[in-house]
């Protein structure tokens, strides 16, 4: 009986914190470089990303690039801007493509419903 009720609650337990980790939003990960060369992570939703535009400054280690500019949805109606390299911008685009193509996949493939927040 103990055993029982062991196996169950181990079951119901792994149930649960198995969707815990399936229901996480999609997440686009990238490296910002700031006009001085300083360099860092950040991480949005691709339904977050309103564009990319062309920054106000040059790559610090390649001057002839400009640096790009990825424009967020804060939720307030503003948004909070991203420096990033050209290659960087390119990579965070290719990434927001295959999720999108992802997504369509599911959808041609069957009849699932896809629910945003």
């Amino acid at each position: 009986m103990k055993f029982t009720l062991l196996l169950s609650s181990l079951l119901m337990l792994t149930l649960v914190s198995s969707h815990g980790y399936a229901s996480d939003p999609y997440k686009v990960v990238f490296e910002t470089t700031d006009c001085s060369g300083k360099t860092g992570f950040a991480t949005v939703g691709p339904d977050e990303i309103y564009k990319v535009a062309d920054g106000d400054c040059s790559h610090p280690q390649h001057p002839g690039q400009k640096l790009k500019q990825l424009l967020v949805h804060d939720g307030s109606g503003s948004y909070k801007v991203y420096t990033l390299s050209q290659e960087e911008a390119k990579n965070v685009m290719l990434d927001v493509k295959e999720y999108m193509r992802s997504r369509k996949g599911v959808l041609d493939r069957s009849e699932s419903v896809i629910i945003s927040h």
